[in-house]
């Protein structure tokens, strides 16, 4: 079976050994070799098929959370996904592998998408899907005094 899909994205998990975030010194975890709220923010349109693959270049699981919507598991490490369809909330990636996951955009919102292991988000792994023409009145950053945690 063949989609064809409107966007497609690559979220990079990586670590990184040693690091200043918040004003202190701690292993930091990435996505796209940033941590937020640097991280990239993907956008959809309304009515999107999307499909992101996800890599963990880390030595932790790393269970990802994107927040209004489920995916369907397409493949992992290289294999398609067999069987009935696998829909998650969460989905556990470890240590090297590698998935492909697909949602349909039909909630639109600003919406957070990290790493389950609070800690994780906490220092640096999370990130937004934007819907495009949705606004918001808050900001992210340090000068906000907001934090993923």
């Amino acid at each position: 079976m063949y989609l064809a899909f409107d966007r497609e994205f690559l979220m990079v998990l990586d670590q990184i050994y040693l690091g200043i975030y918040n004003g202190r010194t701690n292993t930091l975890w990435a996505i796209n070799g940033e941590v937020f709220p640097h991280t990239p923010t993907f956008v959809v349109e309304e009515g999107d098929l999307v499909k992101t693959r996800i890599v963990n270049r880390t030595f932790s699981d790393h269970p990802m959370h994107l927040h209004g919507h489920h995916v369907v598991v397409l493949s992992r490490n290289g294999k398609p996904y067999q069987g009935s369809p696998l829909v998650l909330d969460t989905l556990l990636v470890e240590p090297g592998e590698t998935y492909e996951v697909a949602f349909h955009a039909d909630n639109p919102g600003v919406w957070m998408d990290h790493c389950h292991i609070l800690d994780h988000a906490a220092w640096g792994m999370s990130m937004h899907l934007l819907y495009a023409h949705v606004t918001t009145p808050y900001m992210v950053g340090e000068a906000t005094g907001n934090h993923p945690e």
